[in-house]
């Protein structure tokens, strides 16, 4: 992750409104604000595709501290592991453009965990993610039915077949 700052930043300020305001809900979305610097371009003069998942690294992680879980996941001495990540571009983000990157969690089998990402500028959807999370433990990659006990999770199961035709059409990701 070349963003340790911006990384920092973001996860104190998510744990800080943790502890004030509560924390958001296993499934809830999570929305983090930044900026496109010109450090973040490419020659084109815009966003550079590997900027959007790195923003989108920050935003998993981040939303873990928010909704209690990256505190649970680490006494439990698991780390998460990006199985893949796929991305659409849709319009490009310019230098010193306002923009939202969100996560939340859209589904699960038995050994991956799912989740959603947009990045928005201006109220127009620029990208969208699926990245498939896996955690991983001292004796290896843990089920995901265990990692939901970890962190409390005790509502409805929400297998890959309950994803939106738009999300699931982004790759076969979902497939494997």
């Amino acid at each position: 992750m070349n963003l340790i700052f911006r990384f920092a930043w973001t996860m104190l300020a998510a744990i800080i409104r943790r502890v004030l305001n509560g924390p958001i809900g296993f499934m809830e979305e999570a929305r983090y604000g930044f900026r496109c610097w010109p450090h973040d371009c490419d020659f084109n003069l815009h966003m550079t595709n590997s900027r959007y998942a790195s923003f989108m690294d920050i935003a998993r992680v981040t939303l873990m501290a928010s909704n209690g879980a990256w505190r649970l996941i680490r006494a439990a001495k698991l780390l998460p592991v990006l199985g893949s990540n796929t991305i659409r571009f849709r319009r490009a983000v310019k230098p010193f453009q306002a923009f939202e990157v969100s996560a939340r969690t859209i589904c699960w089998d038995d050994k991956w965990i799912f989740l959603y990402h947009q990045l928005v500028v201006d109220g127009d959807v620029a990208a969208i993610g699926i990245a498939k999370v896996a955690f991983i433990g001292p004796q290896g990659r843990v089920p995901t039915q265990k990692l939901l006990e970890i962190v409390g999770y005790t509502g409805p199961a929400l297998p890959p077949s309950a994803i939106p035709e738009h999300v699931n059409a982004l790759d076969d990701v979902l497939k494997v």
